[in-house]
C-alpha cells in the first residue's frame, strides 16, 4: 500500500510542477510592456532599455558561457549585428548563473562577437525577465512592448517594419487601442 501512495505522490508532484497554470503571472511575455532595466556593457556604456522607445527595436538575449544552445545562437546575432544595427538594437545579458566576467570575456573573443555584452551581476535583470534557462531571447518593439519571448522568427530583417512602427504613447498607456490595457500593461 506505500508503494501505491509513493506513486500516486510522485504523479500529483509531477502533474502540479509542469502544470501551466502554475507559471509566474510577474514574468514578462508578448504584449506586455516590457519591464525597464539598466545595465553596464563590457565595453563600459550604459544600456537603458527605456532609451530605445522611439528608436528601434531591441533584440534582449539572455545566455551563458556554457550553454551549447547560446553558442548556436552566435551567427545568427553577428549577422544581424553586422548588418541590421540601424534597425534593432542587440545586447546579450549573461545571467551570472554559473559563470563569470572573466569566462564571458574570454568567450566574447574566442568567438570574435561583434554585439554588445552584458554580465547581469546578482541575476537582477534575469530575475526581472522570468528567465529559467539559456538561450531566453525577447523581441521588444519600438514602442517597448513584447512582440516575442522565445520563438524569435529567424529571418529578422522582414519583421523590422512591424517591430518599428510606432505607436501614439497615449495609446499604449491609456488604453486607448483596442488591444491595450493600462491595467495589465498589455497591448
Amino acid at each position: 500500500m506505500n508503494k501505491i501512495y509513493q506513486n500516486l505522490i510522485v504523479l500529483m508532484l509531477g502533474i502540479f510542477l509542469t502544470n501551466p497554470i502554475m507559471a509566474d503571472e510577474d514574468e514578462p511575455g508578448e504584449g506586455q510592456i516590457a519591464p525597464d532595466f539598466t545595465i553596464t556593457r563590457f565595453d563600459g556604456s550604459q544600456f537603458k532599455l527605456s532609451e530605445y522607445r522611439g528608436k528601434k527595436a531591441v533584440y534582449l538575449v539572455f545566455w551563458n558561457t556554457w550553454c551549447t544552445y547560446c553558442m548556436k545562437k552566435i551567427p545568427k546575432l553577428k549577422e544581424a549585428q553586422a548588418n541590421l544595427n540601424h534597425d534593432i538594437e542587440i545586447l546579450a545579458v549573461n545571467t551570472s548563473l554559473k559563470d563569470s566576467v572573466k569566462k564571458s570575456l574570454a568567450f566574447q573573443k574566442r568567438y570574435d562577437i561583434n554585439y554588445p555584452l552584458a554580465f547581469d551581476h546578482g541575476e537582477v535583470v534575469t530575475d526581472l525577465y522570468g528567465v529559467w534557462g539559456t538561450p531566453t531571447e525577447f523581441i521588444i518593439d519600438i514602442n517597448g512592448v513584447i512582440q516575442h519571448r522565445d520563438g524569435v522568427p529567424e529571418e529578422l530583417r522582414q519583421h523590422l517594419a512591424s517591430w518599428n512602427l510606432t505607436v501614439e504613447a497615449d495609446q499604449i498607456a491609456d488604453g486607448n487601442n483596442q488591444d491595450c490595457s493600462k491595467e495589465q500593461q498589455t497591448c
